[in-house]
């Protein structure tokens, strides 16, 4: 499976969904941000629209981004301190200048990349929400137990037992797989 042939997708967190950029980690890592067009795309589809063409530099302060907010994750889950390296990279780009908001004429609001920062400004709006969720200490960021999958996810259900990326997706293959066991007597090669 090649980078094309994937979607980006969305978890309700954006941090973390820059982290989905890169797929299947442990088994075979499938990067989403190969291109600054890439990177366009995902900002326009999770932040707001990017007026001009990204360069390689834009692509790269976004994979170390996404790198250091993995590491916090995966940290926090495993119940140990935030690195200093990873935290002076998130406190950096949080301190930078974030998107804003404009009113509408009727109702609603929109979203905006600072002219002339506009990845900048994106990278601080997923930086934010990291400093922000990195510091929750509720026992829901956790890693996702689908096989193979890496991904790691917020648990915002009311119950807080959810166990995968996504329901359609990894809960989906584990249900089935368990169903088809259960059907075939527990013979995983029928």
């Amino acid at each position: 499976m090649t980078a094309s042939d994937l979607e980006f997708q969305f978890g309700g967190r954006l941090s973390l969904d820059l982290t989905w950029t890169l797929r299947y980690r442990a088994v075979a890592p499938t990067d989403l941000l190969a291109t600054p067009a890439d990177l366009s795309s995902w900002i326009t589809s999770s932040v707001a629209p990017v007026g001009g063409p990204l360069t390689a530099s834009d692509l790269a302060s976004a994979v170390e981004l996404r790198e250091a907010v993995y590491a916090g994750a995966t940290s926090r889950i495993a119940g140990t301190a935030v690195g200093r390296d990873v935290r002076s990279t998130l406190n950096d780009w949080a301190a930078r200048p974030a998107p804003f908001s404009s009113l509408g004429a009727r109702t609603g609001t929109s979203l905006h990349l600072r002219p002339g920062a506009e990845v900048e400004s994106a990278l601080a709006a997923v930086a934010l929400d990291a400093v922000e969720l990195l510091s929750l200490d509720d026992g829901r960021l956790r890693l996702c137990e689908g096989p193979g999958c890496s991904l790691v996810f917020y648990d915002s259900s009311r119950p807080g037992t959810r166990r995968w990326c996504s329901t359609e997706r990894c809960g989906n293959r584990v249900n089935t797989a368990t169903y088809r066991r259960r059907r075939d007597g527990g013979h995983p090669n029928k």
